[in-house]
């Protein structure tokens, strides 16, 4: 079953143009790799999905919805969540603290959540807490829940921008180069933790991600983006075949 449909989206930005009449399916428990070169316009295509771009023209659907007139709030609401390719944390605030808050963002109308804060009323509730320990326990952060993510490696941090993103139960989840920084240890147990999450929570993952090793553990199908456009889409090890793929990559078959 389609989950999130995308039919000829593109943006320019003045005479560029960053994504050119792109079509993207993604179903409901599949994980798709979106790759290419720098500049091919992967991340503005995750910034018009999310929101946070509006495209020039085309379409996205989310469970047959049209959702490109929504507010990033409100798509994140419907079931869409994301992480980011530049680290994007509290380092004051604790492990627990990052999901407590994203929980209660995902169930509280936006204008209740600021009166809830501003009254001090912003007390997360029992189940709430057992949901953010849940997962905690799943993405293996139980033991440093109360620290500040400040005095924790990257690798770690990585993984708190993971569980902060599924902690609502996304059906849709956008990661933006979750990799970025890594080590080759922490990016296969990164790759290892998004392939079970999929599978357990039956998410749909969208992936743009530089690593191939880590595209092929991780995604079922492959979208290759070069210059804004989609040149080839398929299993892994068809697309990295391409002569398209090849010259995108390498200048040259």
């Amino acid at each position: 079953m389609t989950l999130l449909q995308v039919r000829g989206l593109t943006k320019s930005f003045g005479g560029t143009v960053a994504v050119a009449g792109v079509d993207l399916d993604l179903s409901t428990g599949e994980s798709v790799g979106l790759v290419g070169p720098n500049g091919a316009g992967k991340t503005t295509l995750f910034d018009c999905i999310f929101g946070q771009l509006r495209p020039d023209a085309g379409t996205i659907e989310l469970d047959g919805r049209d959702i490109g007139g929504l507010s990033t709030w409100r798509r994140a609401r419907l079931g869409m969540g994301r992480t980011y390719q530049r680290l994007e944390v509290f380092p004051d605030l604790s492990v627990r603290d990052h999901l407590v808050i994203a929980l209660e963002a995902s169930h509280t109308a936006r204008w209740g959540r600021l009166w809830k804060d501003l009254l001090g009323l912003g007390v997360p509730s029992r189940e709430e807490l057992a949901t953010v320990d849940s997962v905690l326990e799943a993405v293996g952060l139980i033991d440093v829940a109360d620290t500040p993510v400040a005095a924790l490696g990257l690798g770690t941090c990585r993984i708190v921008e993971l569980a902060r993103a599924v902690v609502a139960r996304p059906r849709v989840l956008l990661a933006d180069e979750p990799s970025s920084g890594l080590d080759e240890r922490e990016t296969a147990e990164l790759a290892h933790l998004l392939r079970s999450l999929q599978v357990e929570r039956a998410m749909g993952i969208l992936l743009v991600e530089h690593d191939l090793a880590m595209v092929e553990a991780v995604v079922d199908r492959v979208v290759v983006m070069d210059l804004g456009r989609v040149v080839a889409s398929g299993s892994f090890h068809e697309v990295m075949r391409a002569p398209a793929v090849q010259r995108a990559y390498l200048g040259s078959p």
